[in-house]
């Protein structure tokens, strides 16, 4: 019992929670009753002048009131606004920042991979023919690590696209020199297709250390008006077949 009053709804409480709309009707009743009673007791004529010059600033008033409340909103939306515009702006400014000195470490990196490779490639081309087993340096950790992030903020998509393929040619590369090496194969056919490999290579890593190095100054973290694309994937590529005899006596042939 006690726990269905409980969950009884309660009553509303007329002079509680109606007090306002009582009060409100008074007032109407108030304002009406006055100026005629004020026009019987007093002269009409004075009665109504002033009633109306009443009403006509009371009504000026509250204009002014409500037009400088108004401009004083428009005024803090403005400011609030401003404010905001200058967080996103500030934001903006932090993010790009932190792109640009996260792809000067990325491409500081790759530069020096690149100079490595750039020196191997020289030697390759110098020495590999008179020698068997030959295997010159040919790093590319730093590209894998980093070809991802770049990827991201980066917007030379030709110059990734360059050093993508430019560390296809490395791995191509190591591949061919560990196939010279290989038991019973004729080194003297296969340095000819391994020397124009890193000579093609040698020419294309020139020009993309200038590139690479161009980004570590000044790394192209907006978007591009104009890309002017890849300056080494439009190029030619030289090809070669190097043909592998198994021990099973089956052929296989592997071409670039």
């Amino acid at each position: 019992m006690e726990e269905s009053e409980q969950r009884r709804r309660p009553e509303i409480d007329f002079w509680f929670d109606r007090w306002p709309l009582g009060l409100l009707f008074l007032v109407v009743v108030v304002s009406i009753v006055t100026p005629v009673l004020t026009a019987a007791y007093y002269s009409g004529s004075e009665t109504w002048t002033a009633m109306a010059t009443g009403f006509s600033a009371t009504v000026l008033a509250f204009l002014i009131a409500l037009a400088w409340d108004r401009r004083q909103r428009n005024l803090l939306e403005l400011r609030e606004n401003e404010a905001e515009r200058r967080r996103e702006e500030a934001g903006r400014l932090a993010e790009h920042e932190r792109r640009e000195t996260e792809a000067q470490r990325r491409f500081s990196a790759i530069a020096l991979e690149l100079e490595r490779i750039q020196s191997s490639l020289q030697r390759t081309v110098d020495e590999q023919q008179a020698y068997k087993y030959f295997f010159p340096d040919l790093p590319s950790g730093s590209w894998a690590a980093g070809s991802g992030p770049l990827g991201v903020i980066i917007s030379n998509y030709g110059l990734m696209a360059d050093l993508s393929t430019f560390y296809g040619h490395v791995s191509e590369l190591q591949w061919r020199l560990r196939f010279k090496a290989q038991p019973g194969v004729d080194e003297a056919a296969v340095s000819p297709i391994i020397d124009a490999l890193a000579k093609q290579m040698l020419s294309d890593v020139a020009v993309l250390l200038t590139q690479v190095r161009r980004q570590v100054s000044q790394p192209d973290v907006r978007p591009l008006a104009d890309d002017p694309g890849g300056l080494v994937v439009a190029r030619r590529q030289l090809t070669g077949a190097i043909r592998a005899v198994d021990f099973g006596g089956a052929t296989t042939e592997s071409a670039s």
